[in-house]
C-alpha cells in the first residue's frame, strides 16, 4: 500500500486535463452509485451526453481562474485524486459575502485511508485563508454517510439542506 509520503500533492496544469477529466469520470460514476439510492434521485444525477467536454472546459477555466484552485494527487507518476475549490459570493443581504467552496473532492479507493484527502481540505483551507477569506463550506450529498463523517470530523456541520421535487 502506498504512504501519503509516496503521494506527490500539487497544483493542476493545463497538461494535466486528460487525466483529471478520467477522475472525474470515477468520481461522478462512484457518486451516483454510493447516492443514487431511489428511483426518485436519478433525473438529478444524469449528466449531458457531452458532459466530459462540458467538465473539461470548465476544468481548464477552473486552472487558470484566480478564484479557483485545483490540486492532484499523484503516485509513481499516476494520478489518484484531484480537489476543486473554488471562491463564491453570497446574496448581497449577507454579512459574510464571500466564502471558499471545497466543490469536488475525490481520491481513488486504493488510495484512501492514507490522509491525502485531508491534505487536499488542509490545502484548500490554507489558499482560502491566502485569498483572505473568514469562512469555507464542503459540497457534500445527504446519501453519502462517509463523507459527511469525515467533514464532520474535520470540523464542518449541516447548515443548510437543499429538497428537490421533480415536477
Amino acid at each position: 500500500m502506498p504512504k501519503i509520503n509516496d503521494v506527490k500533492i500539487r497544483k493542476a496544469k493545463i497538461k494535466d486535463v486528460p487525466e483529471l477529466v478520467k477522475l472525474w469520470s470515477d468520481f461522478t460514476n462512484e457518486h451516483k452509485r454510493i447516492t443514487v439510492k431511489n428511483s426518485a434521485k436519478p433525473d438529478y444525477q444524469e449528466k449531458k451526453k457531452n458532459a466530459k467536454n462540458i467538465w473539461e472546459k470548465w476544468i481548464i477555466k477552473s486552472i487558470r481562474s484566480k478564484k479557483s484552485l485545483v490540486m492532484v494527487a499523484e503516485h509513481d507518476g499516476k494520478f489518484v485524486g484531484y480537489v476543486l475549490s473554488n471562491i463564491k459570493k453570497t446574496p448581497p443581504v449577507y454579512k459574510i459575502d464571500t466564502f471558499g467552496y471545497i466543490s469536488d473532492l475525490y481520491v481513488k479507493k486504493e488510495y484512501r485511508g492514507k490522509r491525502i484527502s485531508s491534505k487536499f481540505k488542509d490545502e484548500s483551507l490554507k489558499w482560502f485563508k491566502k485569498k483572505g477569506l473568514k469562512y469555507s463550506s464542503i459540497g457534500v450529498y445527504s446519501d453519502n454517510p462517509h463523507a459527511r463523517f469525515v467533514y464532520k470530523k474535520w470540523g464542518f456541520f449541516d447548515c443548510e439542506v437543499i429538497m428537490k421535487k421533480k415536477l
